[in-house]
């Protein structure tokens, strides 16, 4: 559940944070529906304005940011860093093709940035074990994974029980996003009026559906929650 305790309220807790994923009402809605915990991540951050308005309703003493892993938002604060600080980092997710798509644009962009990565797709369930074994036992700094709702939310606690010490940020659709937009994804103007769904619904038409008829589904199961986010 989404309790008081465990929302990323601020870039702050964001960047204090080793263990993070981040929901919208849909990836919520489809966590809530596989009986998954979150119970494992530091801290949960709140992608999208109209959960952030929601749940500022709820928990009126908090005043919770949107943060989203993209280039509106933290990821620019994750690789910044990391390229000050020469750190290593892996990209797991998305299809082959647009994951190394993917490392070559944000290299470009953040040069002493050192990443390497690999598609989210894996022939069976031996492969992947032995791929996040191997992640668990690596050197890197720190670890994105963008498979879609809960495959990344459970690959993610999958590296912390298999003893992986750096950190981890969950992505959604973040590295096919970059791959397709050859950078950052949304203009500048969508970001300043708030207008990232509508546009992802123009870029994107496979996500109408997601904003039109699961995130109403979503926010009736939200209010019917409200006494369990407040612990």
């Amino acid at each position: 559940m989404l309790r008081r305790d465990r929302i990323c309220t601020d870039e702050q807790e964001f960047g204090e944070a080793r263990v993070v994923t981040f929901v919208n009402p849909y990836s919520w809605l489809k966590i809530v529906q596989a009986g998954l915990s979150l119970d494992g991540f530091d801290k949960i951050c709140v992608d999208g304005i109209a959960l952030r308005h929601f749940l500022s309703l709820v928990h009126r003493d908090a005043s919770i940011q949107r943060l989203s892993f993209d280039f509106t938002s933290v990821a620019r604060l994750v690789f910044k860093r990391a390229a000050v600080k020469q750190q290593r980092g892996f990209i797991l997710g998305s299809d082959g093709a647009s994951n190394a798509k993917f490392l070559t644009e944000v290299v470009g962009m953040y040069p002493g940035l050192e990443l390497e990565g690999r598609s989210g797709y894996f022939a069976d369930a031996q492969e992947r074990t032995s791929v996040l074994a191997s992640l668990a036992q690596s050197r890197f700094d720190f670890i994105v994974v963008g498979m879609g709702a809960v495959m990344q939310e459970e690959a993610a606690m999958t590296l912390v029980h298999l003893g992986y010490t750096g950190r981890i940020y969950t992505c959604g659709g973040f590295i096919h996003q970059t791959a397709m937009s050859e950078g950052e994804y949304y203009p500048a103007w969508v970001d300043r009026f708030n207008v990232r769904f509508a546009y992802r619904m123009f870029k994107e038409p496979s996500t109408i559906r997601r904003y039109l008829l699961d995130y109403p589904v979503a926010f009736f199961h939200l209010a019917l929650n409200v006494k369990n986010f407040r612990h």
